[in-house]
C-alpha cells in the first residue's frame, strides 16, 4: 500500500507541532526532522493541518485521475455530500457541470450510499439489541481500533463505509461495463480505505476538494460560467446530512426510546479516546456508538473552505431542504438485496517495547530530570509529559534534544564553557604576546601576500624600524634593501621552508629561516620567519663551549656521589617524586620511629625498607620480612610470637622462638600488614607500645628491641572505619607514613629503570641487548598496572626473547602496543587513505573504545557528545559489518 502522507525533506522546523497534536504517535523525530511511522498513522490528517511549515506532502492523485480519464469512456465521480461546503458559494449544480466539463460520465451523490448503509444498520442492531455497536463510517477511526485497539475489533460494525457502499452499488447498476470511480472528499483517509486490498478497487481513485479544485484550475474553468446540471444518481435525502455529526443518528429510525437512551455520538479525539478506555473496562451501558475523528465531514483536514462551523452546518440544513422535496417525490434507489455491503478488520497492531522504571529515570536523568519537580511537562517536545518523551526516546521515536528545559541548561552550560574557553585563549594569546615580545630572536608573521600581520621588537630594532610594522608590504621592504633578500618572499615563492644568511642593516647579518603555514586545501595562508643574529651566535656558542667543559667535571663528581648513595641499596630513581620520598627515607632512617609504607602491588614497598635498614643504625643487625597475607591464619601467632613446649598438637618439644623475637636489636618488616587478623592485632599492639611479648603457651614476658616498619597496598583508613583494622593499631603503625606513587605517576623513572633491569639480565645472561627511542616512547607511555615488576619482567622477557641485540618496537608484546587501558589515548591513521575510510576508523575505533567502557549506550552517546539514536545506528552498522566484537 502506498504512503499517504509523508514530510517534505529538510522543511521540517523543529516545532513538533505534528507530535503535539498526533493522536496516536505516529511522528517520528530523527536528528530534528520529522517523518512518518506508517505502521502506526491512521491517516487522520491533523499533523497536515497543524504543520505550520506546511511540510506535510499527501498522496497526490490528480495526474493518475486526469490519466483515467484519458483512457477510460466511463469515470463515475463519487462526490461527497460536505462538497456544498467547499464549493461555496457555487451551486451544487455548477460542481456537477464543472466535473462533467472535464469528462467525468455521471456525477453520483455519496449520501445514496450512506442511506442504504442507515438501513442495513437498523437491521443489523433489530436482530442483536443487547450488542454494542461501533460506527465504521469514519475510516481514521476504523484504523485507529485495527492498529491500536485491536482488543475492540469485536465492537465494530461489519459494515462498509458510505464511499465503498456508494462504490458497490454503482458497479451493481453497471456490472457489466468497465466503469471508473472517483471519490472526491474531504478526507484523507478516504484514500488509504479506497487502497484496501479487501475493496479490491471498488473505488479506482480517491481525491480532496483541494485536487479536484486544481484540476479545474488546470483545465481554466471557472464555476460561475459553468452551466448548471443534476446529479445522476437517484435523489437522496437524509444522506445529505451526514457530514454533520448528527448526521449518523437523523439516518437512523430505530425508535424513539432507543435513539435516546442508548446512541451516543463522539466527534473530537478526547472523547473518542475515553470512549475507548471505557469500553475496555467493559463500562459502558451505551448500544451505538457513532464515533468521528473530527467534527464531522464538515471539518475534514481537505475540506478546504475558510468558513467558520456554524456556517458550514447552515449550508448543509439548507442544501437538505432544498433537495427535500424532490428527493421525497422521486423514487427511493432500487438496490439489489444481492450487493454485499460488509467489510472485514483485522489487527494491524504494530509490537513495539516498552521500557522499565529504570531506564525511564536513566533517560530522565540524561536530560538532568532527577526528580518528580524537574519533570515540567511542559509540553515543548510535543509530548504531554517527561515521561511519555522518555518512552518516545526509548521506541527511537523521539530525541533527547526536543526537550527545551534540557537544551536551555545545556545552553547555560555551553555559554559558561564558551566563557572559560575564551578567557583560557585571551590568556594564551597574551602569554603568546609575552613570549613573541620577550624572543630574542627577531619573528615576523605574515599573510599570502607578504603583507605584516604580527612583528616582535627584535625584529623592528634588526631591520631599524621604530614603528609598527603592521600591514607593510615586504615588498617595498626588499626594494628599499632594508631587508635583502627577504625569507618570507622567497619561501612565498617556493612554497617550502627555507634558511639562509641575509643581509640586515648596519652590515650586518642573520640566520632567517621562513615557515609557510598550509590550509586544508595545500594554499600558503601564513609565514613564519625568523632572524637571528650571527654574531650573537657566536658569542653564545663560545658560552656554551665553556659550560659544556665545566659540565664535564661537575657531572663525574655527581656521578660517582649518586652510585655511592644510591647503587648498594639498588634503587634507581630519576622522578621528582622518589627524590622526595628518597629524602624522606633517609631522615627517618637513623630514628626508630615506625614507618607505614603505602603503595599499590609491585611499586618497591620492600625496596625501600631494605633502604631504611641499611641507612639506620641496626644495620649490623637482622632485617626479617613477614608476608603477614602468606602466613596461613592459624599459624600466623605462633610464627610471630614463638610458642612454648607443648603449647598445641605437633609443637617443636623445645619450644620455638617467633620471628619479632629473632629480630631482637634489628628491623621487622610487616608486608600486608593489613591481612593481619584482629586477634592478632592485639599482641601486636603491645609489642609495639611495651616491646614485651608471651609465647603462645607461655606465661613470661620477653623483652624485645626491634624497629617496626609497614606496608600495605590497602586503604587502612578505609579498613578501621568498617571495622576490619584497630583504630590503635593503626595510629600507631601510622607514625611516618610513606606513599609510594605507581609506576605511572612517576615516568621520569621508566626509562632509568629500564636499563638498569637491561644491565641486569644481560649481566645474568650474558647478553649484550639494548633498546631503540621507539621502544623508550612506548614503555614511557604504557600505564604499567603492575608497576616496577611489571616492568622488570617485560625486560627480562624482551632480553631473553629477542635474537638481536636491538630490542625495537616489533619485539615488543601486542598489548604495549595497542594499550587499551586509556580510552582518551590518540587514535591514528596510518599512511594516505581515502578520507571517508579514515574517518570511518576513527568512529569505529572511538565506538570499540565506549563500547568496551559504558554500560549502555545511552553513557556512550554522553562520552562521545552524540545523541543516543546516533550512537545506536552507528552501533548497528558495524555490528552488522563485523567490525566490532559483540554477544
Amino acid at each position: 500500500m502506498q504512503d499517504i502522507i509523508n514530510v517534505k525533506k529538510n522543511q521540517c522546523k523543529q516545532c513538533y507541532s505534528c507530535v503535539r497534536n498526533c493522536p496516536v504517535d505516529a511522528v517520528q523525530i530523527n536528528q530534528g526532522q520529522a517523518s512518518i511511522i506508517h505502521s502506526r498513522c491512521i491517516s487522520c490528517g491533523k499533523c497536515v493541518r497543524s504543520c505550520p511549515q506546511n511540510a506535510k506532502i499527501v498522496l497526490d492523485n490528480k495526474l493518475q485521475t486526469l490519466e483515467l480519464l484519458r483512457n477510460s469512456s466511463k469515470v463515475i465521480a463519487c462526490l461527497a455530500p460536505s462538497f456544498i461546503v467547499s464549493f461555496f458559494p457555487h451551486s451544487y449544480g455548477r460542481v456537477i457541470g464543472a466535473l462533467k466539463k472535464i469528462c467525468f460520465h455521471q456525477v453520483w451523490e455519496v449520501a445514496v450510499g450512506a442511506e442504504v448503509l442507515s438501513k442495513q444498520l437498523e437491521k443489523l442492531i433489530e436482530k442483536n439489541k443487547d450488542n454494542i455497536y461501533l460506527s465504521t463510517t469514519c475510516p481514521a477511526f476504523v484504523s485507529l481500533i485495527e492498529k491500536h485497539y485491536p482488543e475492540l475489533i469485536q465492537y465494530l460494525t461489519a459494515l462498509a463505509s458510505p464511499m465503498i457502499a456508494t462504490g458497490r452499488i454503482i458497479r451493481d447498476k453497471f456490472k457489466d461495463e468497465d466503469v471508473k470511480l472517483v471519490f472526491i472528499g474531504p478526507c484523507i483517509a478516504k484514500k488509504a480505505e479506497a487502497l484496501d486490498p479487501q475493496f479490491n478497487n471498488i473505488i479506482n481513485i480517491a481525491l480532496t476538494f483541494e485536487e479536484i479544485k486544481e484540476i479545474f484550475n488546470s483545465h481554466n474553468i471557472k464555476l460561475e460560467n459553468i452551466e448548471e446540471e443534476e446529479f445522476d444518481s437517484p435523489p437522496s435525502h437524509t444522506g445529505r446530512l451526514f457530514p454533520l455529526s448528527i448526521g449518523f443518528e437523523k439516518n437512523l429510525d430505530l425508535g424513539s426510546q432507543f435513539r435516546y437512551n442508548q446512541l451516543e455520538t463522539i466527534y473530537n479525539e478526547r472523547d473518542c479516546f475515553q470512549m475507548i478506555d471505557v469500553l475496555s473496562k467493559n463500562q459502558i451501558d451505551v448500544s451505538l456508538i457513532d464515533v468521528l475523528m473530527c467534527k464531522g465531514c464538515i471539518e475534514g483536514p481537505k475540506i478546504d473552505s475558510d468558513l467558520n462551523y456554524y456556517k458550514k452546518v447552515n449550508l448543509i440544513n439548507n442544501y437538505y431542504e432544498e433537495k427535500k422535496q424532490t428527493a421525497e417525490l422521486s423514487k427511493k434507489v432500487d438496490i439489489s438485496s444481492e450487493i454485499d455491503l460488509n467489510r472485514s478488520f483485522r489487527n494491524r497492531r504494530s509490537i513495539v517495547s516498552l521500557p522499565s522504571n529504570e531506564e525511564i529515570k536513566k533517560i530522565l536523568e540524561f536530560t538532568f530530570k532527577y526528580t518528580e519537580e524537574d519533570e515540567l511537562n511542559c509540553g515543548a517536545c510535543g509530548y504531554s509529559t517527561c515521561k511519555n518523551k522518555a518512552i518516545a526516546v526509548f521506541q527511537g521515536i523521539a530525541e533527547a534534544d526536543m526537550c527545551l528545559p534540557y537544551l536551555l541548561v545545556k545552553k547555560d552550560r555551553l555559554n559558561k564553557e564558551i566563557s572559560e574557553r575564551l578567557k583560557e585563549t585571551s590568556l594564551l594569546k597574551d602569554e603568546l604576546e609575552t613570549i613573541i615580545e620577550s624572543s630574542y630572536d627577531g619573528i615576523v608573521v605574515t599573510d599570502a601576500c607578504g603583507r605584516i600581520l604580527k612583528s616582535n621588537k627584535a625584529w623592528q630594532r634588526m631591520i631599524g624600524c621604530e614603528k609598527d610594522c603592521h600591514q607593510k608590504d615586504l615588498r617595498d621592504m626588499e626594494m628599499s634593501e632594508i631587508i635583502f633578500p627577504s625569507a618570507t618572499l622567497l619561501t612565498l615563492k617556493e612554497k617550502r621552508r627555507i634558511s639562509f644568511i641575509q643581509d640586515i642593516i648596519n652590515n650586518k647579518k642573520g640566520l632567517a629561516t621562513g615557515t609557510p603555514i598550509f590550509d586544508e586545501e595545500g594554499s600558503i595562508e601564513r609565514v613564519i620567519t625568523n632572524v637571528r643574529d650571527i654574531d650573537e651566535l657566536n658569542k653564545l656558542k663560545k658560552q656554551i663551549e665553556e659550560t659544556m667543559r665545566l659540565e664535564k667535571y661537575r657531572e663525574k663528581g655527581t656521578i660517582k656521589a649518586e652510585k655511592y648513595k644510591y647503587q648498594s641499596e639498588n634503587i634507581v630513581a630519576n622522578s621528582l617524586a622518589m627524590g622526595k620520598i628518597l629524602q624522606t627515607a633517609s631522615n627517618v632512617a637513623p630514628v626508630d620511629s615506625t614507618v607505614l609504607i603505602l603503595g599499590e602491588s609491585g611499586v618497591g614497598k620492600e625496596v625501600l625498607a631494605k633502604f631504611i635498614h641499611k641507612l639506620s643504625k641496626r644495620n649490623n643487625k637482622p632485617l626479617i620480612s613477614i608476608n603477614c597475607g602468606a602466613i596461613p591464619e592459624n599459624l600466623i601467632e605462633s610464627e610471630l610470637f614463638g610458642y612454648e613446649t607443648g603449647a598445641f598438637t605437633g609443637a617443636q618439644k623445645s619450644g620455638k622462638p617467633g620471628l619479632i623475637e629473632l629480630t631482637h636489636k634489628g628491623t621487622l618488616f610487616l608486608d600486608e600488614v593489613g591481612e593481619i587478623p584482629l586477634n592478632i592485632q592485639v599482641k601486636l599492639l603491645r609489642v609495639i607500645q611495651e616491646r614485651r611479648l608471651i609465647r603462645l603457651g607461655g606465661v613470661t614476658e620477653t623483652n624485645v628491641d626491634v624497629r617496626i616498619i609497614a606496608a600495605t597496598n590497602r586503604d587502612l583508613f578505609k579498613m578501621v572505619q568498617e571495622g576490619n583494622f584497630r583504630s590503635d593499631l593503626y595510629y600507631r603503625l601510622n607514625v611516618i607514613p610513606i606513599e609510594i606513587p605507581p609506576l605511572r605517576k612517576r615516568k621520569a623513572d621508566i626509562i632509568p629503570l629500564c636499563y638498569h633491569f637491561i644491565n641486569k639480565y644481560n649481566q645474568k645472561y650474558g647478553c649484550n641487548k639494548g633498546i631503540t627511542i621507539g621502544v623508550e616512547e612506548i614503555l614511557k607511555k604504557y600505564r604499567w598496572i603492575g608497576n616496577v615488576r611489571e616492568l622488570e619482567n617485560v625486560i627480562e622477557r624482551l632480553v631473553v626473547t629477542t635474537k638481536n641485540d636491538i630490542i625495537d618496537e616489533k619485539n615488543l608484546p601486542l598489548y604495549l602496543i595497542e594499550d587499551k587501558y586509556d580510552i582518551k589515548d590518540k587514535i591514528t591513521v596510518d599512511g594516505i587513505v581515502p578520507i571517508k575510510e579514515a574517518l570511518e576508523t576513527i568512529e569505529r575505533r572511538l565506538l570499540e573504545r565506549a563500547y568496551e567502557k559504558y554500560n549502555n549506550t545511552y553513557e556512550m552517546a554522553k562520552a562521545l557528545g552524540v545523541n543516543q539514536s546516533t550512537v545506536v545506528r552507528k552501533l548497528q552498522k558495524y555490528i552488522k559489518n563485523n567490525a566490532l566484537k559483540h554477544d
